[in-house]
């Protein structure tokens, strides 16, 4: 791949990776003053990674948590909830956060050319949604010469068979990619009813076209189509009665983008794009063995987006200006009532990206979002990077972040039965509903005084990380990053009541202060000409600064379980924010025997977190919180899910020309906790085979 230079536009250089999410224009990965993970087509391929969730786990510094009901796993950045982290294919937002988090399994890797992880607020250029950062899933090009046809097979029934193929004509290219995914789903308590995830189905359509009616313009149209089938079997228990129910869930979600760049000048390049989107899941549970209606559960969201970019090269400078308009709406059955809600927001932005001496780069860029719900929010960004030496470069970037109240958070009005029963009521109703309850004598307990529950406000961060990448050697390479995020009007669950008949009732409130840091560092080594080992480690701090004042203030206690008395909490017994780890690594070791075997030994490391207000339970699997002294924070005395490892192995032989056989275990020690991990489901073996009828461009791309 090639980047033009800025100030030469009749030059190119070769780059090795290059990313454009960072910056919105193509930069080497050296060049980005950002903390920036890169994983390419060979590492997908030699993980062996059929979904999003597996490729990302396998990360540094990213951790995929499970969200409730083992319904979908989330992405966690810098300590962050995955609802805080925005999800692009090929630079446009996926939606569907219907829990809050959107569900990583629905993307395939088959047709991934590159992913680009982007840590720290990309708010600047991206808006809301982008405070933790942002995964942008690049996709294969139209036009790139090959076909391929690759099945696997392995344990759970897990099945999955894709294929793809481009090509081009003159000034015409095409695309296109066919998947289906299905699996058995697996038990984590065969004693209860039902299955801990149930099995589904899902398949995924892409095409792209580009045309090129002209030497200076192209029009590129691309699409996507995913729909899934799950066939449910739940076992519900609450505190009288334990409830079997089986049923169906449905998931359909459909994109397309159109897009013209047109280089007006040899420095001036312009691109107008849009973007249509939906997302919609319905759910129908009914009573065995009667097969009466028990639960209902829908979900729709539409999303639209039109935008203009201009970029324009100068001597040592590349000034890129855009706006733009995005129109949503969202309807449920969560909300009480059929009544659609809708936004729509206007933005600019402006980055200055600024070259002033050979090795030093400057970006600075501001954003205005101007929303029909929150108002305006303003989101400046400045990146440094520095070559100190040919070993040794130092980068730094500050900025501001922030994420919008969604439409859960604002109107939720849910009453779900189907996990235990539990309510969830938004902050624009949940007033009103509590009145409802007291008035018809149904509140049993008050957890949290509702006056201090008011509208949310937008959550804000001013974000810093500083770091080098530093050449050991020609064969040992070493990144480190260090980094600290303060947020203003955390948004987070809040239990306020229970009722009469047991059910906890929560909504969701601003965390004044809230704070996570940390360090991150990764090692890389070729050893010899086969062998390359990679790590990484992160420390992660992440704790609300109003309950740290407290501590210092000698404000809080907790009660002894044993002698049931209560003493002052220390500060340095104070754990943290929920379900976050103190300590998160990995290790891979690739080996090459020419270039027809490879092999890979992996490992994952997570230490301890706690568990917070969790809703429901998990095929009837109680979920007991962490907090055991009662005291409404995380401390040494409470509660923690132990830390644990994850092994993973895959080795792959050429049989022949364009035939590839691999094979694979994950979880090798047959890792599970059934309680609080449903996402891990054991040992899981496999094997897969894949034909290249003509070659792809990228594979070869380290």
């Amino acid at each position: 791949m090639s980047q033009r230079i800025a100030g030469d536009t009749l030059s190119t250089v070769n780059l090795e990776p290059v990313v454009v999410t960072a910056t919105r224009t193509e930069r080497s990965l050296n060049a980005v003053p950002l903390p920036i993970t890169v994983i390419g087509r060979p590492t997908l391929r030699s993980l062996g990674s059929l979904r999003l969730n597996e490729a990302l786990a396998e990360q540094p510094g990213l951790v995929v948590v499970p969200q409730v009901n083992a319904q979908g796993n989330g992405l966690q950045l810098q300590g962050f909830n995955p609802d805080y982290t925005l999800i692009l294919i090929d630079g446009e937002p996926l939606i569907g956060r219907y829990t809050g988090s959107l569900e990583l399994s629905r993307i395939t890797t088959g047709n991934i050319r590159q992913i680009e992880v982007v840590k720290g607020p990309v708010s600047s250029l991206y808006g809301s949604e982008a405070l933790a950062g942002v995964v942008n899933i690049i996709t294969e090009e139209a036009g790139t010469p090959q076909a391929t046809v690759s099945a696997r097979y392995g344990t759970n029934s897990t099945s999955n068979l894709s294929l793809q193929g481009g090509m081009g004509i003159k000034n015409l290219s095409f695309y296109g990619f066919a998947d289906r995914y299905s699996t058995g789903g697996y038990d984590l308590s065969p004693e209860r009813f039902g299955k801990t995830v149930s099995p589904f189905t899902n398949h995924t359509l892409q095409s792209k076209i580009r045309w090129k009616p002209f030497e200076r313009g192209e029009f590129t149209l691309s699409g996507r189509w995913f729909a899934e089938q799950q066939d449910f079997a739940f076992e519900v228990k609450d505190a009288s009665k334990t409830t079997l129910t089986d049923g169906q869930g449905i998931i359909k979600d459909w994109n397309i983008a159109a897009s013209f760049r047109y280089r007006i000048s040899e420095q001036t390049k312009l691109q107008l794009r849009y973007y249509k989107t939906a997302y919609s899941t319905k759910t129908n549970l009914y009573l065995e063995p009667e097969n009466i209606p028990y639960y209902r559960d829908d979900f729709q969201q539409t999303f639209s987006r039109p935008e203009v970019v201009l970029n324009h090269y100068s001597n040592k400078s590349l000034l890129t200006v855009g706006a733009g308009a995005i129109g949503e709406e969202v309807a449920t059955s969560r909300y009480g009532d059929r009544s659609n809600r809708n936004q729509f927001t206007l933005y600019g932005f402006a980055q200055e990206e600024w070259t002033p001496m050979q090795d030093f780069t400057i970006i600075a860029g501001i954003r205005l979002d101007q929303n029909s719900i929150y108002g305006s929010q303003i989101s400046p960004k400045l990146s440094l990077s520095r070559k100190l030496t040919e070993a040794i470069t130092i980068k730094a970037s500050s900025g501001v972040g922030f994420k919008a109240p969604d439409f859960r958070q604002l109107y939720f009005n849910f009453n779900n039965a189907a996990a235990g029963g539990y309510s969830v009521l938004g902050s624009e109703v949940v007033s009103t509903q509590l009145k409802d309850l007291e008035d018809a004598n149904r509140i049993s307990r008050y957890y949290f005084d509702p006056k201090l529950i008011g509208a949310l406000k937008a959550e804000r961060s001013l974000s810093f990380n500083a770091g080098a990448d530093v050449k050991f050697s020609k064969a040992l390479k070493g990144n480190f990053n260090f980094f600290r995020n303060n947020v203003g009007n955390l948004i987070e669950t809040q239990i306020v009541a229970s009722t009469i008949e047991g059910q906890n009732i929560y909504t969701y409130r601003n965390i004044r202060r809230a704070m996570t840091e940390g360090l991150e560092a990764g090692l890389s080594a070729n050893i010899g000409s086969r062998f390359r080992i990679q790590g990484g480690y992160q420390l992660l701090f992440a704790g609300d600064r109003d309950v740290m004042d407290q501590l210092r203030k000698e404000k809080i206690f907790y009660r002894d379980p044993e002698t049931l008395v209560s003493k002052r909490l220390m500060p340095f017994e104070y754990h943290g924010l929920y379900n976050r780890s103190r300590n998160h690594g990995t290790i891979q070791v690739f080996f090459m025997d020419g270039k027809n075997f490879e092999s890979s030994f992996r490992m994952i490391y997570r230490s301890r977190f706690g568990i917070g207000d969790i809703q429901g339970n998990v095929q009837g699997e109680t979920i007991p919180s962490s907090d055991v002294n009662a005291n409404s924070i995380l401390d040494r005395y409470d509660r923690f899910v132990p830390g644990y490892f994850l092994l993973n192995w895959s080795a792959s032989r050429k049989l022949g020309k364009g035939f590839t056989v691999q094979t694979g275990i994950d979880n090798l020690l047959n890792f599970r906790n059934t309680i609080y991990i449903p996402n891990i489901p054991g040992r899981l073996w496999w094997i897969s085979a894949t034909f290249n009828l003509k070659s792809n461009k990228h594979e070869n791309n380290k």
